[in-house]
């Protein structure tokens, strides 16, 4: 679909940076480990460099030795715990009336002041206080003043299990892999939290300085971006607190008036103003805190509204019903002795959405702070990343910043539970993994650096079977010029000569008026046995959704999309070679292998990769996506997908994947098909699941897939990594950057598993692609299942082989090829719901939006 480029690592606060480069290195080179074989691989050090001393082991599992020892400095920080008590004690608060959480903080403060004599206690702002002194049972009422005077009710209880052994953070490294000191982890979470709260805004983990006192950028349309500081308690040989730079958007504080003159109307509003098209306006304020303030005639304090849209009609014309009397906003404020300046505005809909309550818009601000549950626009998402994006010294620069802000060793309650923080970073041991040779047809090879090669004189590995009959469709009304299309069309044809793409000499060059027109090419160019459509997507009309749907669902035919600005403005050799690795794939050619070594040698092996996608927040009635790929070839290089809709109990999210005996029943009857037996060793990288759930993949995934072969009667040795990319590790080279590497990254192939991973856990943190832009984010691998029992040394050379297997670009990417695609897979089946209501269960909405049976099987690569 236009120009591709490899997936790329990095995040800030939900924003996606691109991949890393450039490593300081220790200088001597690390010896392989000795003896024998395991899982057919026998183990190596990298060439090149003196041999150095053994780097270092830690806890009972077996960490990697292969490539370039080095050192990092990691954004965590040491914690001293020497002085900290052995227990703490927890207690349940209870706050009455029901008020917005936001006042309850104020208000414990003054119950802990007035209450409690004082008494240091971290509370967690909801229901949860911690302290190392016991309390009794209290019980309080209070006045929280903000803006208007609110009475609380509080009550403090001993929870039924009120001890939390903090000492659990002594010893946690000699237990088992699962069993974790969660409750102290919680404990100390909340207590780590205590001096952030005061002077920032709060948003998960992070803690963001407000835009008087902090840095921010203006995002547009309304939005600015604000800085936090993110913090967590983290287990490796120790415990430590990590610490990263988070960016977030939030509303600008201003006035609504300001809002609308600059933003909506963007012209000076006068008492004629009227709003016109409201879109922009709904699609921002809806959901927003507003805060109303009655003219001075009222006498009334300010009073903060959560808005839910527009009133039908302006002030002026408006009417609501008050005391049996009907009358209009304007009529109503004039009564107040108060007119309205801006009467033909719509007023804000506010408060419980059963009732009619209408706030005039110049009576409205903003309210600060807000950190809202919402996906952000495609503009505020290019801003944000334009503002995130720093090299790998700024970022450090800015965390260094906020912990001074936040001073947490000076906090009391810090302070009072033994706790102290360093204030720099920790340094580790770092290896640098050698990158494969890609093999290319006729045995020419690829040579990667800094994460990318090139393709200079080499074709396919596997090209197409036959030469294809193709078309070209593009919309008539999309002023794109014939000459254009023809253009592309030379430019398809000469690059498929180049790289050995088998595609007929000439396109069928067709017009479409509009998506109902679709219908007929499509259903025509299926008859006539057409392979492959490029449909060029035109700005307006006509959207990658439904020609996707109408392609894949209805007439099962293949196409490639391009935009049309890319036809019409970007056309050149790049982008077209970029388009070919896509289609080599789509038609079962294989664009390059990984070049026969130790590694390759795993045989009959199957490789799965699983994803599952959630609708954001604000989607509720739509069902999470599960997308599953696994390969049915010899060289890890071509794979078939499945996809799943589904919702947990009570409708909510499910992370597990339900359905997975049967989508790997599936796979593995694909893989018998092509490869005429089925599989000795599954390979399953798991994308998209949290540290807790862990245990529900090993339980129900894992037994899902071992009650699919038990089915078929085979027992295929099995290997469980899960792909975890929501973390805040970040790598920080030490010495000075090249002067190519301008965000000054780790190389790709760094990798770390060793004080920063828990003791008793397969752990592995791996920089595998090069960063585009931004400080790389490095991917966390945990090995949850290896009855196979391959070598650590295999499975992270491995890990790193399949990044440089993406299809869709010529450069390592961020995570295996596996689950990359199955991260596609879960895309395409969101691209099958698109625009559509959904009434029934999921299993019977995905029955509605089944694959063309004989296109699934003929193109099986189709989604890439």
């Amino acid at each position: 679909m236009m120009k591709q480029r490899g997936p790329s690592g990095g995040q800030q606060a939900g924003y996606q940076q691109r991949g890393p480069s450039g490593d300081q290195q220790a200088g001597y080179q690390q010896r392989g480990s000795s003896g024998g074989q395991q899982g057919g691989y026998q183990q190596r050090g990298s060439s090149g460099g003196p041999q150095g001393p053994p780097l270092p082991q830690t806890g009972n599992i077996k960490r990697g030795t292969l490539g370039r020892a080095g050192f990092v400095d990691i954004n965590y920080l040491e914690v001293d715990i020497s002085k900290m008590p052995r227990i703490a004690y927890h207690y349940d608060v209870s706050i009455v009336p029901e008020r917005p959480k936001k006042f309850y903080r104020n208000a414990f403060e003054e119950f802990r002041t007035k209450h409690l004599n004082g008494a240091i206690a971290a509370f967690d702002g909801r229901k949860s206080c911690y302290t190392v002194d016991k309390l009794q049972n209290t019980t309080g009422e209070v006045v929280d003043r903000h803006g208007r005077t609110l009475r609380y009710t509080l009550t403090i209880k001993e929870t039924d299990n009120s001890e939390v052994e903090l000492s659990s953070l002594r010893s946690y490294m000699n237990d088992k892999i699962y069993d974790k000191p969660m409750r102290a982890l919680q404990c100390l979470e909340v207590v780590l939290a205590a001096p952030c709260h005061s002077t920032s805004i709060r948003a998960g983990r992070s803690f963001f300085k407000n835009s008087n006192n902090g840095e921010r950028y203006e995002l547009g349309d309304g939005y600015e971006a604000l800085v936090g500081l993110y913090q967590s308690f983290v287990l490796g040989d120790r415990p430590f607190v990590n610490v990263d730079v988070s960016h977030k958007s939030f509303p600008i504080a201003m006035n609504m008036i300001e809002y609308l003159e600059r933003f909506v109307l963007r012209s000076k509003i006068n008492a004629q103003s009227m709003l016109g098209n409201t879109y922009q306006l709904i699609q921002f304020i809806k959901g927003i805190n507003i805060v109303y303030e009655a003219p001075a005639s009222f006498a009334t304090a300010p009073r903060i509204y959560k808005v839910n849209g527009l009133s039908p009609q302006p002030a002026n014309e408006q009417k609501f019903q008050l005391d049996d009397k009907t009358m209009t906003v304007i009529e109503y404020f004039r009564s107040r002795n108060y007119n309205l300046k801006y009467p033909k505005l719509h007023c804000l809909h506010v408060g419980p959405p059963a009732k009619n309550i209408y706030l005039p818009i110049e009576l409205c601000r903003i309210e600060e702070g807000q950190a809202l549950n919402r996906k952000d626009g495609a503009n505020q998402v290019s801003e944000m990343i334009r503002f995130a994006a720093t090299s790998t010294d700024e970022r450090k620069r800015k965390i260094m910043d906020l912990l001074k802000y936040f001073h947490h060793n000076t906090d009391p309650t810090i302070s009072r539970f033994g706790i102290r923080i360093s204030s720099d970073f920790i340094t580790v041991n770092s290896r640098l993994l050698t990158a494969p040779q890609l093999e290319y047809r006729n045995s020419k090879f690829a040579f990667p650096s800094n994460g990318a090669w090139r393709m200079d004189n080499c074709q396919f590995l596997k090209p197409t079977p036959k030469a294809h009959k193709w078309a070209i469709l593009h919309c008539e009304g999309a002023r794109l010029l014939y000459n254009k299309v023809c253009e592309f069309e030379k430019m398809v044809i000469n690059q498929c000569r180049d790289v050995n793409v088998s595609l007929e000499p000439r396109a069928e060059i067709r017009t479409f008026k509009d998506e109902r027109n679709l219908d007929d090419h499509f259903k025509e160019l299926k008859l006539n046995r057409f392979d492959l459509v490029f449909v060029i997507i035109p700005s307006r009309g006509a959207t990658y959704e439904v020609i996707k749907q109408k392609a894949e669902l209805q007439y099962g035919i293949l196409t490639q999309c391009i935009k049309h600005n890319n036809v019409d403005r970007r056309l050149n050799a790049q982008l077209v070679g970029n388009i070919l690795l896509k289609v080599n794939s789509k038609l079962n050619g294989i664009n390059h292998k990984l070049k026969d070594d130790p590694c390759t040698q795993l045989t009959n092996v199957m490789y799965l990769g699983a994803d599952v996608t959630h609708p954001s927040p604000d989607q509720r009635d739509i069902p999470s996506v599960v997308g599953v790929a696994a390969s049915h070839d010899v060289y890890g290089g071509s794979f078939n997908m499945q996809y799943r809709l589904q919702c947990g109990a009570g409708g909510r999210a499910a992370e597990e994947i339900l359905d997975m005996e049967s989508i790997v029943t599936e796979h593995l009857r694909v893989y018998k098909e092509h490869q005429k037996r089925y599989p000795e060793h599954i390979i399953y990288y798991r994308d998209g699941v949290s540290d807790g759930q862990f245990m529900k993949i090993k339980n129900l995934e894992l037994k899902g897939i071992y009650s699919a072969c038990a089915k078929l009667g085979i027992k295929p040795k099995m290997c469980c990594i899960i792909v975890v990319k929501r973390h805040h590790t970040r790598f920080f080279p030490k010495g000075q950057p090249h002067p190519r590497n301008k965000f000054n990254n780790v190389e790709p192939g760094t990798v770390v598993d060793r004080t920063i991973v828990h003791p008793n856990e397969m752990q592995f943190f791996m920089v595998s692609h090069q960063s585009i832009q931004g400080t790389a984010k490095p991917t966390r691998y945990n090995v949850i299942e290896n009855t196979g029992n391959l070598d650590i040394n295999l499975l992270q050379q491995l890990t790193y082989n399949l990044c440089h297997m993406f299809p869709r670009c010529n450069r390592s990417v961020s995570y295996p090829a596996p689950a990359y695609l199955a991260h596609l897979a879960a895309a395409r089946g969101r691209v099958y719901i698109y625009g559509s209501r959904l009434y029934r269960t999921p299993e019977e909405e995905y029955k509605r939006r089944l694959i063309v049976p004989d296109f699934l099987k003929t193109n099986p690569m189709y989604f890439v």
